[in-house]
């Protein structure tokens, strides 16, 4: 009996790694939502959402009055007493002495306060503004950095793609030489051929050989960088639904040029900066102005503990009007300005500097572009040129026709095709990534 439970565990152990050792299924629209869930920027880049949301309500709450309930009981001990002397006041006073306390030696009391401002200068709303101005910077930022790991992830996904490609060929381009070598071995051994042309295939299915191994390494390395991304281990290996292909994808110049303008999270980011510190000008001219508080309370008290509340409480209402104008700080209010002024200057210049970069960036991904589609197309025929020049290379070889030379010609330019092919659809890849970016519309891109 123990045996089988041996032989059970044995296998369900056998079961479990054969199953980790599969490869793992992965489309490139799984693997940008896996790394939306697990990158820690933009993990945080939500946090910041969260805080900018509390932001706004704790503005908002300085336009809104205070009210504060306060009470309080009160026992006092030794209390010094005041002693007036009998006809202290003349004739008619009591004839003794009279012994008091300062104040009752229990006193309870409870109030309510309301206060509500009614002006401070333009400090409360434009801070609720700069509180909303700062929610819309922080869900800039949380789409660009949606942006930046959609991106990122895009890249290795396609990188991981080409490399596997490159295996694909590497293999096929062995396989052909191998049994172009053994074809060469069997003419050589008829007489047909010299053994110059047997080491010659020989030597060219080694360098095929080395180039597959390389492949294979970049095909490893590729998959590494992908997991890392995807916080997966490092040796998981996948099998990627998604192939490099040729879907085209057209954008007009001045088109692309005014989405950028709309649609970059790192200029509205700027924008929104600019915004804020025009605010913050405004927040430090107000400090010259005045403050005016409307303060209502009501207070009940008592003067013992055990008190009858239809006969022993006391009530007290207070409503006040105060205003606070500071007409002298020492020119610190003139030198907040000054410097909120040199934050806005500086803003200002950035954002335009930043037009004229964005302007270039999408001219330059344009122009990539219309070269990358140009590059698929010609290496797109290189291929059908490659494939049917060897094989009429090899049908002249087995009439006798053709050298050796000139079939392994024809070998290596076919595998230099369509690994060509395969880097030129990755280049276009990219090219339309790289322009979906600088459009600033790579976060909604839908692959």
């Amino acid at each position: 009996m123990r045996i089988y439970r041996w032989l059970l565990a044995i296998f369900v152990m056998g079961a479990a790694a054969a199953a980790a050792q599969e490869p793992l299924v992965l489309s490139l629209a799984e693997a940008v939502e896996r790394a939306l869930e697990v990158d820690e920027e933009y993990k945080r880049a939500q946090e910041d959402v969260l805080s900018g949301e509390a932001k706004i309500k704790e503005a908002k709450s300085a336009l809104f009055p205070r009210v504060v309930l306060d009470a309080s009981a009160t026992k006092f001990f030794g209390l010094p007493t005041i002693v007036l002397e009998a006809d202290t006041f003349g004739p008619g006073m009591p004839p003794e002495d009279v012994e008091f306390a300062a104040t009752y030696d229990e006193n309870i009391s409870a109030s309510l306060t309301a206060t509500q401002p009614l002006y401070q200068g333009g400090r409360a709303w434009t801070a609720y503004r700069v509180s909303k101005s700062y929610y819309a910077l922080v869900n800039e930022q949380l789409r660009q950095a949606r942006s930046e790991t959609v991106y990122n992830v895009a890249r290795a996904y396609y990188d991981a793609v080409l490399a596997d490609e490159s295996v694909g060929v590497a293999n096929t381009g062995v396989a052909v030489a191998a049994s172009h070598v053994q074809a060469t071995e069997d003419r050589y051994d008829a007489g047909l051929v010299s053994e110059y042309d047997v080491l010659r295939a020989r030597v060219e299915l080694a360098n095929l050989e080395t180039a597959q191994r390389r492949a294979e390494d970049g095909r490893a390395a590729a998959g590494r960088y992908l997991a890392m991304l995807l916080n997966l281990p490092p040796e998981t290996e996948f099998a990627l639904t998604d192939r490099l292909a040729f879907e085209l994808e057209v954008y007009e110049l001045e088109e692309s040029l005014a989405a950028a303008e709309a649609n970059r999270p790192d200029l509205a980011q700027l924008e929104l900066t600019r915004r804020l510190a025009e605010d913050n000008v405004k927040i430090a001219r107000a400090n010259d102005n005045p403050s005016v508080y409307f303060t209502a309370a009501y207070t009940e008290y008592a003067n013992e503990f055990d008190i009858n509340f239809s006969e022993d409480l006391y009530g007290q209402t207070m409503l006040s009007l105060s205003l606070s104008w500071p007409l002298f700080d020492g020119f610190a209010t003139r030198s907040k300005v000054r410097q909120a002024r040199a934050e806005l200057y500086k803003t200002e210049l950035s954002k335009a500097r930043m037009i004229e970069g964005i302007d270039m960036e999408v001219r330059t991904n344009y122009e990539a572009l219309r070269t990358a589609e140009a590059n698929v197309r010609t290496q797109r025929e290189n291929v059908s040129l490659a494939e049917r020049g060897l094989e009429i290379a090899q049908a002249r070889y087995d009439a006798g026709l053709m050298s050796n030379l000139e079939v392994l010609d024809a070998q290596a330019a076919l595998t230099q095709a369509r690994l060509g092919y395969y880097e030129a659809l990755h280049t276009y890849s990219l090219a339309k990534l790289d322009m979906e970016r600088a459009r600033g519309e790579v976060a909604e891109y839908e692959f």
